[in-house]
Order: structure tokens, then C-alpha cells, then sequence
């Protein structure tokens, strides 16, 4: 498999927009009087992950083979497909199987611009993966739940790629073409049924634990006072954890902060050390070793490169 990477920019009166990201853009209009859109896209025939970077704009698409996942870090997209509408803003997460749709992106605000990671791929490609890994895939569905290991890890992989393409370091043919790889095993995985129709008594308390860790990321979260409140012990919130494909709760826990003090830092209107407090990080020098970890790039570039 041939990868190849591309940046393209478009300004409002270009003659044409062919984002190269689609099978066929019907449509497409800017937000804004001084619209502008820069795409950076890596891939080939198959797997294709891009980042798009707009003041704000309305496209109409048909794909009719793909199966897309839109990571939005600032600003808000909202799809439309028939009737049926939804929307994620930053941190969060839509997915979408074959379909035609109508998508508008918003950015947060002058100056700084809607920025999203995309990961597209054929289902062919993922009903094969499906099949070497024994897997039985579900219907795909818009999907809200960006805290699910498998999908974080999907995130963070996209973005680390896409962040070392643009500052000129990607990765070597034979690393992406794996990195792809790994990520259609990925997508196969969040897709698979479930073993059992019923989610087992672990399974509920790591959803209940990662709900509360998601709605207080902010506060002091102590591991013994979150099983206490979940009605079990540490072990055995570990234990589940574990049991669920997840890494310990305190790394879950970890990510969900650098994930929150990402959105803040795209968002450009605070320093990093408030970012950093305000997403419940209190400890600086490892958050920037962890930031840098997670995202291939410091908390300070993040800030400065926000526009």
C-alpha cells in the first residue's frame, strides 16, 4: 500500500473546492466573507487520516463506501443525514458508515479556527479485518463516547500522526502502513458485538466510574473514594478495569485531563498553567512529559500553533 502525504488550502472565490477527502463533495460554502480551509492529508486508496483546519464551513457529501470517524478539537460540527441530526463539539466524537450527509463547521471564535482530526477507511477493508480477527460487526451508528479506551487510543494515534506529519517528522512508510493497520483492528474491535447481551457487574462499575471521572475531571478524584462511592473495593474497580481493555483507572483518569486541558489550550484563551488547573492538573512537569506523550507535541506549541 502506496501512502503520500498532501496539504491544500482554499480561500472564499477559489473556483473550486476538491478536498480529496470524499468520494464526491456536492456542495460546499464558506461561513465567512474571508473564509479559508487547510487540509493536511496522509494515506492512500485505503485508510486515509486528514486534519482540517476552517473558519467555518458548509459541505454536502456522498460516500458511499467509507466508514469516517471526526475527532473535533475546537470549534463544533454538526451532520445532517435524511432527518436525522447530531453534533459534537470539541473532544468529542461522531462516526458515520456510508451515507450521504450535509456537514457545518463552526469555528469557537476569532481568531482561532474549527480544527478536527478525520480517520476514513473502506468497509471492505474493515469487514476484512473483521474476518481475520473473527469478529461480528454491528450496524454503525453516530457514536458519543470519547472516553472508551479503544476510541482515546483511535485519537490519540490520528492526532500524534498528523501532529509529526506537519512538523516535518512523519513516520517511515513501513510504521504508518502498520500504524494503519493497527487501527483498522482498532475500529474493528469498537464495532464487534458483544459477546453477551448483558453487561456483567464490572462492566456497569467502569462505566459508572468513567462517567463520574468525565464529570469531575476537574476536582481531586481519589481511586479508594471512587470505588467507595461505587459501592466496591480499589482491587476490584482495578480488576474491572482490566477485565474491560482498559489501562488502570488512574490512567484513564490521566488521559481524560489531558484530553479536557487540550480542548482548552486549541481554545487559546487561557495560558497553559491555567489550562492545566482548570482540567485538574496539578503536577506540571509531568504533564508536560505526559502532553507531549499523548499529543507528540508540548502544551506550549499546542497554544501557539491554536490559529
Amino acid at each position: 500500500m502506496q501512502t503520500h502525504v498532501a496539504r491544500t488550502s482554499w480561500t472564499q472565490g477559489a473556483d473550486a473546492f476538491a478536498p480529496q477527502l470524499f468520494h464526491r463533495t456536492d456542495s460546499f460554502r464558506f461561513l465567512e466573507a474571508d473564509g479559508r480551509i487547510d487540509v493536511t492529508r496522509i494515506g492512500g486508496d485505503q485508510t486515509v487520516l486528514a486534519r482540517v483546519r476552517s473558519t467555518g464551513h458548509d459541505i454536502t457529501l456522498d460516500e458511499p463506501e467509507r466508514l469516517t470517524l471526526l475527532f473535533p478539537w475546537a470549534g463544533r460540527i454538526t451532520c445532517m443525514v435524511g432527518d436525522s441530526m447530531t453534533h459534537a463539539d470539541a473532544g468529542g466524537v461522531l462516526a458515520f458508515g456510508p451515507n450521504r450527509r450535509r456537514t457545518v463547521v463552526t469555528r469557537p471564535g476569532r481568531p482561532v479556527l474549527y480544527r478536527a482530526d478525520l480517520l476514513t477507511m473502506p468497509v471492505a477493508r474493515l469487514d476484512e479485518t473483521s474476518r481475520v480477527q473473527d469478529l461480528s460487526l454491528r450496524r454503525i451508528a453516530p457514536y458519543h463516547d470519547p472516553s472508551a479506551a479503544v476510541i482515546a487510543r483511535i485519537r490519540s494515534r490520528v492526532g500524534m500522526t498528523l501532529t509529526k506529519t506537519e512538523a516535518a517528522q512523519p513516520l517511515p512508510a513501513a510504521a504508518l502502513q502498520a500504524a494503519l493497520a493497527d487501527l483498522a483492528v482498532d475500529l474493528a474491535c469498537i464495532l464487534a458485538q458483544p459477546d453477551r447481551p448483558a453487561a456483567s457487574a464490572g462492566a456497569r462499575r467502569v462505566a459508572q466510574a468513567l462517567a463520574r471521572m468525565r464529570a469531575f475531571h476537574s476536582e481531586p478524584i481519589s481511586l479508594a473514594a471512587l470505588a467507595q462511592d461505587l459501592g466496591c473495593s480499589s482491587r476490584s474497580l482495578q480488576v474491572a478495569f482490566r477485565d474491560c481493555g482498559h489501562p488502570t483507572p488512574q490512567q484513564v483518569l490521566a488521559n481524560i485531563r489531558l484530553d479536557a486541558a487540550r480542548v482548552l489550550l486549541l481554545s487559546g484563551e487561557r495560558n497553559v498553567t491555567a489550562c492545566a488547573l482548570d482540567s485538574g492538573i496539578t503536577h506540571f512537569g509531568r504533564f508536560a512529559r505526559a502532553y507531549r506523550q499523548r499529543f507528540g507535541e508540548s502544551p506550549a506549541e499546542t497554544l501557539g500553533a491554536r490559529g
